[in-house]
């Protein structure tokens, strides 16, 4: 019983050892072609308890795609004693689900042929098949997603031989193909670049020893190799943990040679001025610091130079910008071309350039620098075919005698190139003392001027323009004042002049223009009869395409009527752009207003453009007029100008009459309007009602003529 019990028990677990590892048992007689298996082979192929086994009943579960392979194996030829035979195959489940089987076959040595001793087994490997395929298409993957990196990459075990590299890694290192194997030696693919001289200067043997000491090591590492080629990479290394103990090294390798171009770019361009190359304002305070420590260390002056194109924007605006860039880029070339190499050349903006000169001496050294650039500078550019001509206008100062920083420096050079212009522009002046105040004075006014415009401090006075036939007050000119709540009336010469240069004159005259329109309809209110009313315009309201828009409608705001208004306008800045000053003047004169032109005879029109200029009046500037009755030249101007305008229908305005004398004189040379101190100084609009109504002729203002 004992014996019995053991077995069965024995037996007992050993189904359920088959059961666990899903082995079935089978025994095969290829001579007579029958077939014994176990409950636990029935199981696995999901057969029948009744069906009776059968080789044919076992075939009838193999997929049809694996039935021709598996038969044949079961062939009594292809079983070999004492051979196991293995063979895999695949079912189809009811259910549709697809599974996977190993076979075992060994017929016994012993066995003589024909007798049924072929043993075997077959075992449940779909969930195993599974995870192996899993496996496969992520590796797949992975090893897809490696061979795409831009990165070269390489993984070596602990010995430094190469286990894993992906495409890039032979492209970035041009390795040759023999060189790339399994077991392949780190030093032995290192040594491929180092000995061919591409990792720069150094002995290959001793590179590949330091690398493969970091690599021994597993120190994590960054160095950047560029080869003679020009191509820059960036190699880095990392140690390789599984289960938190260092199983090799995984190296990458970049090609960085375009981020480094782009660096390099972004860096070219953070110093440099975008059109012209030169130093932008950032290096070229950085390199005046640098400078100034050298001179202080050495013992040298130092000189800074501040240029400005004279009419740059006369032919930015007219040529247009293409023009005045392309012209901006042959003075950067010419100053270039004036300097040394030590020495430095930068734009600051628009048409401004500085040039810091090292070592430079004494002052009649940056002198003859200066008269060098100016006479380089000064000499014709060609753009499209067009000469075009712009002298530059040069300030100096000088380290450290005029100031010990960089900005103090081209504070005072700025100063000093604004004397040149004063001084009559394309010369070089240096810094002096009294400029430095005048500079001062001037950010200061520049200050309370836009404090000004924001605070509306600003006052219209009037000065009446008289009828040189008979005196009467047929109209009065506008002028603008500026009362400062602590420093009082500030003179117009003073602050106009600024505000041209600033841009502020365009608040200021839009402001001009409506408060003299409404003006004008108040004394009409107030029973002083229709004055026209004269409004100065600047040269950079003319600029202003929608000009014309913004006198309609300070008329329509106002509610004067358009002839009641005329637009003063200089003779110079008509002149700026002719074409252009032609259609601005036909659309002003199509709404209605008069347009004189003023300060004639300071300007550099001729009469050709000047009978194209659709005009009501000139007026003769106060230069001609201060001594008429004493010179014959001045008599002789003003009579030439009142005979031009009267042949082209223009009205004739003497302004700055100062003297009976005068108005006898210039009533006598035909003028038809005078104007100056004579009759009366500006006044503010309530004086001048006053002076109205006292000096008024007969009981009404004669009316504007037609």
């Amino acid at each position: 019983m004992t014996c019995r019990g053991d077995r069965e028990r024995l037996c007992g677990h050993l189904r359920h050892a088959q059961d666990m590892a899903r082995l079935g048992l089978w025994e095969l007689d290829p001579v007579q072609g029958t077939l014994w298996w176990s409950d636990e082979f029935r199981v696995l192929l999901r057969i029948p308890a009744e069906e009776p086994a059968s080789i044919e009943g076992f075939l009838a579960r193999v997929h049809a795609t694996d039935r021709a392979r598996v038969a044949a194996t079961l062939h009594e030829e292809a079983l070999a004693a004492g051979h196991d035979v293995e063979f895999s195959f695949r079912t189809v489940r009811p259910d549709g689900l697809v599974c996977h089987f190993v076979g075992r076959l060994r017929r016994e040595a012993a066995a003589p042929p024909g007798t049924a001793a072929v043993l075997g087994l077959i075992q449940d490997v779909t969930v195993a098949t599974a995870a192996e395929e899993e496996l496969r298409r992520q590796t797949a993957y992975l090893t897809a997603i490696l061979d795409h990196m831009p990165q070269g990459i390489s993984a070596f075990d602990e010995r430094l031989r190469l286990q894993y590299w992906n495409r890039r890694f032979a492209d970035v290192l041009d390795l040759p193909d023999e060189a790339l194997h399994r077991d392949a030696r780190f030093e032995d693919l290192i040594m491929y670049p180092a000995r061919r001289g591409e990792y720069g200067p150094g002995d290959p043997a001793q590179l590949v020893a330091e690398r493969r000491a970091l690599a021994l090591r597993f120190e994590p590492h960054r160095t950047e190799r560029t080869r003679p080629n020009g191509r820059t990479h960036l190699v880095s290394g990392e140690p390789m943990h599984i289960d938190g103990e260092v199983a090799g090294f995984i190296s990458t390798y970049a090609d960085i040679t375009e981020q480094k171009r782009a660096e390099a770019e972004i860096r070219h361009l953070a110093h440099s001025d975008a059109l012209t190359g030169l130093a932008n304002r950032f290096s070229l305070y950085a390199r005046l610091g640098q400078a100034m420590a050298d001179a202080r260390r050495s013992g040298q002056s130092l000189a800074v130079l501040f240029l400005d194109l004279d009419r740059f924007k006369t032919i930015n605006d007219s040529l247009g910008h293409h023009v005045g860039d392309a012209l901006l880029v042959q003075v950067a070339d010419r100053l270039r071309g004036c300097v040394r190499e030590a020495d430095t050349v930068a734009r600051l903006g628009g048409d401004e350039f500085v040039v810091a000169l090292q070592d430079v001496g004494c002052a009649a050294n940056a002198a003859h620098v200066a008269g060098k650039l100016l006479a380089r500078l000064s000499a014709p550019y060609v753009v499209d075919g067009t000469e075009l001509h712009a002298a530059p206008s040069i300030g100096i100062s000088l380290f450290p005698d005029d100031c010990a920083d960089a900005t103090g420096l081209l504070r005072n050079a700025d100063a000093a190139m604004y004397h040149a212009k004063a001084s009559g522009r394309a010369n070089y002046q240096f810094f002096t003392a009294e400029l430095n105040r005048a500079a001062t004075a001037r950010l200061i006014l520049e200050g309370k001027l836009r404090r000004a415009v924001e605070r509306g401090e600003f006052e219209l006075w009037y000065q009446p323009l008289i009828a040189a036939c008979d005196g009467t007050l047929i109209g009065v000119e506008a002028l603008a004042r500026w009362r400062h709540p602590q420093d009082g009336l500030i003179a117009p010469d003073q602050f106009i002049p600024l505000a041209e240069e600033t841009g502020m004159i365009t608040a200021i005259g839009a402001w001009v223009l409506g408060e003299a329109c409404r003006q004008a309809v108040r004394w009409r209110e107030q029973g002083l009869g229709a004055l026209r009313v004269a409004v100065n315009v600047s040269a950079r309201q003319l600029r202003d395409a929608s000009f014309a828009e913004a006198v309609a409608g300070a008329l329509a705001a106002s509610g004067l009527e358009a002839g009641a208004l005329e637009l003063e306008i200089t003779e110079s800045s008509i002149m700026e752009q002719p074409e252009r000053a032609i259609d601005l003047l036909r659309a002003l004169k199509a709404l209605g207003v008069h347009i004189a032109i003023d300060d004639f005879g300071t300007g550099y029109s001729s009469l050709s453009h000047l009978k194209r200029f659709p005009l009501d009046r000139l007026k003769i500037d106060r230069s001609f007029v201060s001594d008429i009755e004493h010179d014959a030249n001045d008599a002789a101007i003003v009579a030439a100008a009142v005979s031009v305008a009267h042949n082209l229908g223009l009205s004739v305005v003497a302004e700055g009459v100062e003297s009976a004398e005068q108005v006898a004189r210039l009533r006598k040379l035909g003028c038809d309007v005078l104007q100056g101190f004579h009759f009366s100084r500006p006044l503010p609009a309530a004086e001048l009602a006053a002076y109205i109504r006292t000096h008024r002729s007969g009981s009404t203002i004669a009316s504007i003529p037609r």
